[in-house]
């Protein structure tokens, strides 16, 4: 079938050699439609330390799957969603949205996106954890960071927090007290 809709299937049985010489039966089938995969991004050409911004132009899902190529997933239901993503190196990377309908079938789309990235660490000096949400965290920002350990340390050289990542920052709390 070329095009999903539903169909009758009539199926007829010819046998000589009975006196039920011709039977026939029907039922009718449902053929679901394939999704199709399809998307654009910005900026093009990229902009040096700026998240690409992924938009779906799908058509036919129900389940949307971005892989960004660098490892990097985000699984959505929503079609209108703009999904951003910041790479952590100048390269190359092969994103591709999955698109999946509500019989299962699947569609797949690939592009090449180029990402320019300039290596940039700052680490604020202060930050008021005082619950008021404004510079209540103080994390560790950049870009061109792929992997990376930072330690915050009492004036008397105690150890009170590990960071392993830009999205966690500290609380200023050692031991649940601020």
């Amino acid at each position: 079938y070329t095009s999903g809709g539903n169909y009758t299937v009539k199926l007829v049985a010819i046998d000589t050699g009975t006196c039920n010489k011709k039977d026939s039966t029907t039922f009718t089938i449902a053929i679901s439609p394939n999704p199709s995969s399809s998307f654009s991004f910005n900026p093009n050409p990229p902009d040096v330390n700026t998240p690409v911004n992924f938009v779906n132009t799908s058509s036919g899902g129900n389940k949307y799957t971005w892989h960004f190529g660098d490892g990097d997933s985000v699984v959505t239901n929503n079609y209108t969603a703009a999904i951003n993503h910041q790479y952590t190196s100048t390269q190359t990377y092969n994103a591709c949205l999955v698109v999946t309908n509500s019989f299962n079938c699947k569609d797949t789309s690939c592009t090449p996106i180029k990402a320019r990235v300039t290596p940039l660490v700052g680490v604020p000096n202060a930050f008021t954890p005082n619950g008021d949400g404004k510079n209540d965290v103080l994390y560790v920002q950049g870009f061109g960071i792929s992997k990376m350990v930072w330690r915050i340390y009492n004036r008397w050289g105690k150890l009170l927090f590990t960071g392993i990542s830009l999205g966690r920052g500290w609380d200023g709390k050692y031991k649940g007290e601020l």
